[in-house]
């Protein structure tokens, strides 16, 4: 029984050295899968090396039933001077024929989308990235959750 579990701790030791590291990481789970005009997906965090690079990432599961080739949502930047940038993002979550892109397991689907890579941030200071729907519906089904991180480059 110790060998036992000498080796189940060294196991879950291993997997958890063998994790990816990140400088941010926040969750939005949207209740019943319903992704509202009201719903603002928001992140703050605070920068102080600026010499350092990343890779920007939006990890989005949606249901298999998702009515949409894609999804379309507004990216808001705030910068540590009180200025602010808003692009729109079209995100294909499959391709023409239907076929899901990312990982599928039962009903859900799994999506990373980089959304910038190898950026560095200029200033010093509070950063916010706040994303909303911009569809044509109030609420928009199908969409279970999204995790947006920051992750250091090696």
């Amino acid at each position: 029984m110790k060998y036992l579990l000498t080796l189940v701790l060294s196991v879950a030791l291993l997997l958890s050295a063998c994790g990816e590291s990140t400088f941010y990481s926040h969750s939005m789970t949207l209740e019943d899968g319903i992704w509202s005009h009201g719903d603002t997906f928001e992140n703050e965090f605070t920068v102080t090396d600026t010499s350092a690079r990343f890779d920007l990432v939006l990890d989005i599961v949606h249901l298999r039933n998702y009515p949409f080739q894609n999804i379309y949502m507004n990216i808001h930047t705030h910068f540590p001077a009180d200025t602010q940038v808003t692009d729109l993002l079209s995100i294909d979550l499959a391709d023409r024929a239907g076929n899901w892109h990312g990982n599928c397991r039962g009903e859900e689907c799994d999506l990373r989308v980089y959304l910038q890579q190898n950026v560095g941030f200029k200033d010093p200071g509070t950063y916010r990235v706040d994303f909303d729907q911009y569809t044509r519906r109030e609420d928009l089904r199908g969409i279970s959750s999204f995790t947006f991180k920051i992750l250091p480059r090696e």
